[in-house]
């Protein structure tokens, strides 16, 4: 297997795997975009009858990229439901969203590192695995239940996946390997951040080496804050949102950065602009994102799990991936599998994920360093704003 620096466009994951559902013995989903004639069983969950769904509406709070208007289209009309798709910015903006109006949201997308901080504020209930029956579809090769499992519960179910590679316009920049790449004058006012610090602000301190790059003692932090700081100038603002940074590239008004999703390389190569990526030597943050049942979705739970079910189903998530770029929740073999590769998942749709690099076992896995529960995080968030600032 190549090592993923030697061939940077290939790095990134997102967002993963589907399910199908239906209640009364099994009905035909066809007509799925990249499917062809393919038909896909559903099948029920629990002793819900899909009938008993209809005009209910379904709140979820997702990323931009992971439920497309047409997807949820088909599922609205399969089901005779509404689901309304509110999209988050950043996490720690996204989870105060979910605090000040907990009933507005039946469905969230919690980033790793943040289950623990919804569960401890009430707004999240355990996930009953016996209704989602495409768990199975759910790769264990990343261990994403360190970032569901709290309190010997889990509270979460892996969506999708990635990473937070150091990325670069080629056509504007020579080729880049190193966080230290970032520091260079001749990149002054051209660095991309997304206004995300407990997702970006890590590559710092796996930059300097600490071994755990989530929980710093005071001398770590104050050197965290000080390479933070060198930063000025290099950005001149930090992007808002997964668009942002998208437009911020395509505009060129940044040339470099962490990437924070790949959706953002998947859009500008549409647009004919080319973004690499690369996980440098000493490694790089990597996420999950997982769907979390929230209080006010437990009180129509049948529809939830029947949506989250549907959804981590093969053709789904070989969809999501090929559309993307979003790794997924499904493992290398299943998207290469016939079903993944009718949905659209081709070769070259593959090698836009990070799944080819998943081969490579844990040597690939160990450069990733999963986000996790910052103790400090208030800490983190006034660094940050005082970063920003600055700017």
């Amino acid at each position: 297997m190549t090592d993923p620096r030697e061939n940077p466009v290939n790095q990134n994951i997102n967002r993963r795997q589907a399910l199908g559902l239906a209640a009364i013995g099994v009905a035909t989903l066809a007509g799925l975009p990249g499917c062809g004639d393919s038909t896909t069983a559903v099948t029920s969950t629990g002793t819900a009858s899909p009938a008993s769904f209809k005009g209910q509406t379904l709140n979820v709070f997702s990323w931009s990229g992971y439920h497309d208007k047409k997807w949820i289209a088909e599922y609205e009309k399969l089901r005779g439901v509404t689901v309304n798709v509110q999209l988050f910015g950043g996490v720690p903006d996204g989870f105060a969203k979910v605090k000040a109006s907990p009933d507005s949201f039946d469905i969230v997308l919690a980033t790793s590192g943040w289950l623990e901080t919804y569960a401890d504020a009430g707004l999240i209930v355990p996930i009953d695995e016996s209704k989602l029956p495409n768990l199975k579809n759910v790769t264990n090769e990343l261990k994403w239940r360190n970032a569901t499992e709290y309190k010997d519960t889990n509270y979460g179910v892996l969506y999708t996946w990635g990473d937070e590679p150091l990325c670069w316009t080629p056509a504007k920049s020579p080729t880049l390997n190193s966080w230290r790449d970032l520091y260079n004058p001749r990149f002054k006012g051209k660095v991309s951040l997304v206004d995300d610090p407990t997702t970006v602000m890590p590559f710092i301190p796996i930059m300097l080496g600490f071994p755990d790059p989530f929980n710093l003692d005071e001398t770590q932090f104050a050197a965290m804050k000080k390479a933070l700081m060198d930063l000025r100038g290099q950005v001149t603002h930090v992007s808002a949102s997964i668009d942002d940074q998208t437009a911020d590239f395509a505009s060129g008004q940044v040339v470099t950065g962490v990437l924070y999703n790949i959706v953002t390389l998947v859009a500008l190569r549409k647009d004919g602009i080319k973004l690499k990526k690369v996980i440098p030597k000493v490694g790089a943050a990597a996420w999950s994102d997982n769907y979390t049942l929230t209080k006010a979705g437990q009180k129509k739970a049948d529809l939830a799990y029947d949506f989250m079910n549907y959804t981590l189903s093969v053709p789904w998530q070989a969809r999501f991936a090929a559309d993307t770029g979003n790794t997924s929740v499904l493992t290398l073999a299943e998207a290469q599998s016939p079903v993944a590769v009718k949905a659209g998942l081709t070769p070259e749709k593959l090698n836009d994920t990070l799944l080819p690099f998943t081969a490579d076992g844990p040597a690939f896995f160990e450069k990733l360093k999963l986000l996790q529960r910052i103790p400090d995080v208030d800490k983190w968030l006034e660094v940050w704003n005082e970063f920003k600032t600055g700017l």
